[in-house]
């Protein structure tokens, strides 16, 4: 009874892992491609679904030459998967300032190290050898460099999570952390539901057929749910729109698109396969299952919208009611909030100071709209500051392109600069950044990124 569920239950999750990996990769390259956070996903994520893709496959292999074919492509996953890691972790430590000749090599090194590991497993027997059988499962057998592969795919696979580990020691703001945080525990997952791929040509030797099903099955319901978790946390990089929108487009794609592709896949592998099913054809049975399966799942889609946006907008619930009737593109005094907090966590990330603000003029008073550190310190500096002074010391800053050094103005601790408008170059509020040293010094790239960001 237990090995008829996991023969059923394997190449469901596969086929679910196949979906989502799948989707994920198109949304992320679609969305926010520029970022090279989001390359490097797409890259882990391609080559851990091409694993699951050979592994859904060889079920239906016809024979021994064309399993042991398949067998040798998926090494085109399996010897690239420790260079994505180090590829994604690297790009993760750029995202806080860290940049490193040495590790950029390294991970151009890893990448040459997979080809030249993919060749010798798909063209010599050097790393895989032969095919073995066991219980009904086709194996590869170890070759002489096998153990050799073996172990640098655990070393890429613990210096990439060492990566995330110092990104996330080096976050300075809290949302940033959380973040990372998140990464940091679903990280893992990719490379350890690989991983029994890896062992499979010496595993048969010891354990039994069941277990190593079973530890596969687990390997890929971990990848499958963390994939989904590492996806969410790259929808945020290198997009500046609100986390309302984010969280609305991701998990709308998510429901509308791979979960109705997963429900048809789980209907055609679980209706029996007999010849007639309550007196019909089984494909006529599957057909109307899965088109009754399709329209019933999109109807629930619409019916829990509602419910599900108020579990995204909880703080603008009356807002959210009154903007769903109009274009998505509309944005709430939130919205605008949440802009303007994520481009000031950027900003403070890429300078490598604790804490910031936003403030915008009213009635020659200073009022606060965002900050990211300590509000205590935002505070003191409104208290301790008055409007004009600020705002005749910040005239002469900003009126001539491009940004430079000089357009910084220390007052109180802060570094100040204003915020003007594109057309007439009116002072629409002033951005302040706790300062580190006596003075702004800032390379030619830094005050790039910083410009794109004001």
């Amino acid at each position: 009874m237990i090995k008829e569920i996991l023969a059923l239950a394997n190449p469901i999750l596969l086929s679910v892992n196949v979906i989502i990996g799948f989707s994920l990769f198109v949304y992320v390259f679609a969305h926010n491609f520029r970022s090279p956070v989001a390359q490097a996903y797409c890259a882990l994520t391609a080559f851990v679904t091409l694993v699951y893709v050979v592994d859904l496959g060889l079920d239906r292999v016809v024979s021994r030459e064309a399993a042991e074919t398949w067998l040798r492509l998926q090494w085109a996953g399996i010897a690239f998967v420790p260079a994505a890691y180090l590829h994604f972790s690297h790009a993760l430590l750029r995202t806080t300032g860290s940049t490193s000749r040495l590790r950029r090599l390294g991970v151009a090194g890893s990448y040459l190290l997979g080809f030249v590991s993919f060749l010798l497993a798909a063209f010599t027997d050097r790393i895989v050898q032969g095919l073995g059988a066991h219980d009904g499962i086709v194996h590869l057998l170890p070759g002489p460099l096998f153990w050799i592969f073996a172990t640098y795919y655990v070393l890429a696979s613990v210096s990439g999570w060492g990566n995330i580990l110092r990104a996330e020691a080096r976050c300075l703001t809290s949302t940033s952390r959380r973040r990372m945080a998140y990464l940091k525990w679903a990280f893992a997952a990719p490379s350890i539901g690989v991983f029994p791929y890896l062992l499979i040509p010496v595993t048969m030797r010891v354990l039994s057929p069941g277990f190593i099903t079973a530890l596969t099955l687990a390997g890929n319901m971990a990848c499958g749910i963390m994939i989904v978790v590492i996806g969410y946390i790259v929808a945020y990089q290198g997009v500046l729109l609100p986390d309302r929108v984010i969280k609305h487009n991701l998990l709308h794609f998510l429901l509308r698109g791979p979960l109705v592709a997963i429900l048809i896949v789980a209907l055609m592998l679980t209706i029996p396969r007999v010849e007639e099913v309550l007196g019909l054809p089984r494909d006529t049975v599957l057909v109307v299952t899965v088109v009754a399966g399709v329209v019933l799942l999109e109807l629930f889609v619409g019916v829990t919208k509602p419910a599900i946006d108020r579990l995204i907008y909880r703080r603008d619930r009356g807002e959210i009611a009154w903007i769903q009737s109009l274009d998505q593109r509309l944005l709430t005094s939130t919205d605008l909030e949440q802009i303007l907090e994520n481009t000031l966590i950027s900003l403070c990330e890429l300078l490598r100071v604790p804490s910031g603000f936003v403030v915008t003029l009213e009635d020659d008073r200073l009022s606060l709209r965002v900050f990211c550190g300590e509000r205590g310190e935002a505070a003191q500096f409104l208290s301790q500051t008055t409007a004009p002074a600020l705002i005749e010391d910040l005239g002469a800053s900003r009126h001539d392109e491009p940004l430079g050094a000089g357009d910084f103005v220390v007052a109180d601790g802060y570094w100040c600069l204003p915020l003007r408008a594109r057309s007439d170059r009116a002072m629409l509020g002033i951005l302040g950044v706790r300062y580190l040293g006596a003075k702004p010094e800032f390379g030619v790239e830094d005050l790039d990124a910083i410009h794109v960001l004001v």
